[in-house]
């Protein structure tokens, strides 16, 4: 797995002092999910709360947990600003997994969080199975003071994966999965599904 970060100067206005917002992204199985474990864990587990999106059952509905079986516990929500009511005064750290699955008001939470204090740490696709990237993701990307780009190996050639290609066929827009719908590929072995894409927000 390949890493590359970037960092930008923390923020601060004349409010106080302001949060960072840390992403990680990249295809899947970069270990994306690990990597925001691994940067919680040393946290106080009482002033971390870590969110996932409801629609996310993989593993569990009460964890986020990477491919390779970490788990974390995490509150499900199905809807961005129902953070809000659920991060308490006394929050320092915000995990956040799966970002691509949140809708658009996700990036207004994380910059009330951000404006808070609280750092904020989410993990995400930075393209969907068309190959195309998520707007909302962009634009996370754009505000972040820390952005972690990880790659995964190319299941057909062993190079560096950067692309998430789907095996089976897209049913009702329904995009969660795991090893049987997914596997990294490189740009030169990966192909987008035949299914039309839908929209992305």
């Amino acid at each position: 797995m390949t890493q590359t970060l970037c960092h930008k100067p923390r923020r601060d206005d004349t409010s106080g002092k302001r949060g960072l917002l840390t992403i990680y992204c990249g295809c899947m199985f970069a270990g994306k999910t690990t990597a925001l474990i691994k940067a919680i864990e040393p946290v106080d587990k009482r002033r971390v709360v870590v969110f996932k999106p409801a629609m996310d059952t993989r593993y569990a509905t009460d964890a986020i947990v990477s491919h390779g079986g970490r788990a974390m516990p995490a509150q499900a929500v199905t809807q961005a600003l129902q953070m809000i009511e659920l991060v308490g005064a006394d929050c320092d750290v915000v995990g956040l997994d799966e970002a691509h699955f949140f809708d658009a008001a996700l990036s207004t939470v994380i910059e009330l969080l951000v404006g808070r204090g609280m750092d904020v740490l989410a993990t995400s696709l930075d393209r969907d199975s068309w190959g195309r990237p998520f707007p909302l993701v962009e634009r996370l990307i754009a505000s972040a003071d820390n952005t972690s780009r990880l790659y995964a190996t190319c299941a057909k050639c062993d190079q560096q994966a950067d692309r998430t290609q789907r095996l089976t066929p897209v049913i009702n827009g329904a995009m969660v999965g795991g090893a049987e719908s997914y596997e990294p590929r490189c740009e030169t072995c990966w192909q987008p599904p035949p299914e039309s894409p839908p929209s992305v927000k």
